[in-house]
């Protein structure tokens, strides 16, 4: 673990003293601008893009800059600590943990439900047969209306 990171630790979140206890360990610096970033991540409920994150840290005049929030999402995103999530409207967002998984997206409220059986894994070895491609990852994110935005449109 890094002095900085160690230093530290008492006064950080377990979520975030976890992600960065992940950073170090993969042998990159623990540093205020990336403690910064993961506050802000681990703060938001759900699914988050870049520049609610560096909303949340200009409010608390914590800020980093977007490049510095930015690097700091796609390192964390290499490491699979969090899943980029493509949106309808080209603005990525991003949510907590890696792994393989999908996600509904609710349309109005935006909304995210993560679920891990997607049933596509024989339409994959049925398209690497006819293709010859060797595929290795595949996203599967549905769009659509949750229950409550469903039912107050109904009404």
């Amino acid at each position: 673990m890094s002095r900085y990171l160690e230093s530290r630790r008492e006064t950080l979140p377990p979520a975030v003293a976890d992600l960065a206890e992940h950073l170090a360990e993969a042998g990159y610096k623990v540093t205020g601008p990336r403690l910064a970033v993961l506050m802000a991540a681990t703060a938001h409920q759900g699914a988050f893009s870049v520049h609610e994150l560096e909303q949340w840290l200009n409010e608390r005049g914590e800020s980093p800059g977007i490049a510095s929030i930015f690097r700091t999402i796609r390192l964390l995103g290499d490491l699979n600590l969090i899943q980029r999530i493509h949106g309808l409207d080209e603005c990525h967002r991003y949510t907590l943990g890696g792994g393989h998984g999908h996600h509904l997206v609710c349309t109005n409220c935006g909304t995210l439900e993560r679920f891990d059986n997607c049933g596509v894994q024989s339409l994959v070895q049925l398209l690497e047969q006819r293709t010859g491609f060797h595929i290795n990852a595949h996203l599967v994110e549905l769009f659509g209306l949750c229950p409550r935005c469903s039912a107050a449109m109904s009404n």
